[in-house]
């Protein structure tokens, strides 16, 4: 049996049309719903510009704000901390277009669930080496030293502290980028996921890298001269996304 659930709020409801249904695909049980793969909000907080942060809680570091009545853009949601605002209480977070991440709880969007969707996670990385942080633990430490200018020159470094090491154990990120190529982890189709290392050739030939915030958006050095939130294919010879596994790392 097919159907077609509309999880509109009303004709006010500020959602792309691609958004304003949700479609069952394949019978119940065992359902899977497409939502779209973008739709635009206003947030609603009564007065209080909203913190932006860089992962799904209040926990996570805010590295800016959006003023009460502003129009987002949405490009996926993923599940976090519970959070209780303007309207009720969810533990979904939307990710928006500058990288960042707000709880839905006060972003009106025309549902009261899932209007986008959801966040892309890489993987584990494919060995025992597990690191001491997480993707979202990576980029909240990225985050907290957005527009800082002491890691120019040293994206590799940066990548690998932030995923809690002290260095990754190649000199540069070129020579990252070939050991996960030669070694088969460097993908070159589909959109980087949340989390994933992002690896660049460049003119001096010591490469680039970067973490994925999902959606085609990084994090990593030399934006605007220190750390910033980038499209995925603004620097320069893009080569191609791996998961976060650092086998030299200390």
């Amino acid at each position: 049996m097919w159907k077609i659930v509309d999880v509109s709020r009303g004709p006010a409801a500020a959602v792309t049309a691609a958004a304003l249904s949700v479609v069952l695909i394949g019978a119940v049980p065992g359902t899977a719903y497409a939502y779209a793969d973008s739709a635009t909000g206003t947030v609603n907080t009564a007065g209080t510009a909203l913190s932006v942060r860089s992962g799904p809680g209040t926990g996570y570091a805010a590295w800016r704000t959006v003023s009460d009545g502003s129009t987002v853009t949405l490009l996926c949601q993923t599940n976090g901390q519970s959070v209780t605002g303007t309207y009720g209480t969810t533990t979904l977070w939307d990710l928006l277009s500058n990288g960042g991440m707000v709880s839905d709880a006060y972003v009106h969007t025309g549902s009261d669930g899932q209007v986008v969707n959801s966040c892309a996670y890489v993987g584990d990385e494919p060995s025992s080496k597990t690191n001491p942080r997480s993707a979202n633990g990576a980029i909240d430490w990225a985050f907290q030293r957005y527009r800082s200018t002491a890691y120019e020159n040293l994206c590799l470094a940066f990548v690998a502290q932030a995923y809690g090491w002290g260095g990754s154990g190649w000199n540069t990120a070129e020579i990252g980028g070939d050991w996960e190529s030669s070694n088969g982890y460097l993908k070159t189709s589909g959109i980087p996921p949340r989390g994933a290392l992002v690896w660049y050739h460049n003119s001096v030939g010591t490469g680039h890298v970067a973490i994925s915030l999902g959606e085609g958006k990084v994090i990593g050095t030399s934006v605007g001269g220190g750390v910033g939130v980038a499209g995925y294919l603004d620097h320069g010879s893009y080569r191609g996304w791996s998961v976060a596994y650092l086998p030299a790392a200390w």
